[in-house]
């Protein structure tokens, strides 16, 4: 068991350091100049078609490290990141990581939320689903998954937005995470992300109910209740599975979200970074969220390592 425990932490560590590489390349290929859009685009004001424009340029760049070769600004941006330190921002002037830090709750909040409420919605609808299998429920309800899945969220959430703070003034268009601002984002990523949660359980509790135990328990007159909550709880572990990789995406697929509704959480802050180009920013937020998803299935892995005993012995433990 250690010897798979060990392996997949270090998977893990070759995993992130990968996506270190991928996500600087990729950074470094994006279209358009930090400098400039921090000191304006030459031909955009007269001033900057002047030497003394080139000659700030020049300087930003040096004082950034932006004149380096792309192998030297990865190693210093690589040794920051082992010491913790995530850079400063090219277009605040603020250390990377205490923006985040300020971002970061707030997208905790609305994930939590929306988590609990796919989670309502995955585990009522899923069940119902299998439990009224190729009837009329089970139709309309897999018809409804389909019918959100296609939507893209920020359909769903313009949709929410013009129907509740428009049309009616339920809902109150501002800049902050207080509670009154949170129900309608997370009602939104909820049901955006409960699809696929319902589709989860009702495929494992319709495998459970196939199983020969259910033959065995409904020959012995068992309640129909107590069986249902036998077969969920045996279903639970794929579930559980689900629910926490649904978590990761939902920390960092909220973008969107948080923009539309104007929500200062990181992902809001993330997509501001990338119209400025602020590089520092933009590498802090992805190495975090790679981070989160890495953690969250290697956890998984050893959570199976220690339930399952044949992935235990294939470690070499008999």
């Amino acid at each position: 068991m250690v010897k798979v425990i060990f392996r997949q932490l270090s998977s893990a560590l070759v995993t992130l350091f990968l996506s270190t590489i991928i996500i600087f390349i990729l950074i470094r290929l994006a279209p358009g100049d930090p400098v400039e859009l921090l000191l304006g685009r030459p031909g955009d004001l007269p001033v900057t078609n002047t030497p003394a424009y080139e000659e700030r340029v020049q300087e930003l760049r040096a004082e950034l490290g932006l004149d380096q070769s792309y192998f030297e600004q990865y190693i210093h941006w690589l040794q920051r990141v082992l010491t913790l330190d995530l850079g400063t921002s090219i277009y605040s002037g603020r250390p990377v990581g205490t923006e985040i830090a300020e971002k970061i709750p707030a997208t905790l909040l609305l994930s939590i939320a929306a988590l609990v409420i796919q989670i309502l919605l995955g585990m009522l609808f899923g069940i119902m689903s299998a439990v009224k299998a190729r009837k009329l429920q089970d139709s309309t309800i897999r018809f409804i998954c389909v019918l959100f899945a296609s939507f893209p969220a920020f359909v769903v959430g313009l949709t929410f937005l013009s129907f509740f703070a428009v049309k009616y003034h339920f809902y109150e268009i501002s800049n902050d995470a207080s509670f009154n601002r949170l129900w309608l984002p997370a009602i939104t990523l909820g049901l955006v992300c409960a699809p696929q949660l319902i589709q989860v359980v009702r495929a494992n509790m319709l495998s459970e109910f196939g199983q020969t135990y259910i033959v065995s328990a409904l020959s012995r007159g068992l309640s129909r209740r107590l069986i249902i909550k036998h077969a969920f709880r045996n279903a639970l572990l794929p579930i559980t599975t689900m629910i926490a990789l649904s978590f990761a995406t939902l920390i960092g697929g909220s973008i969107i979200i948080e923009n539309i509704f104007s929500w200062p959480g990181i992902g809001n802050y993330a997509l501001n970074s990338i119209l400025h180009h602020d590089y520092p920013v933009i590498q802090g937020y992805t190495v975090i969220m790679v981070l989160i998803v890495i953690v969250i299935n290697t956890s998984l892995d050893i959570m199976y390592t220690l339930l399952n005993p044949q992935i235990r012995q294939k470690g070499g433990e008999k």
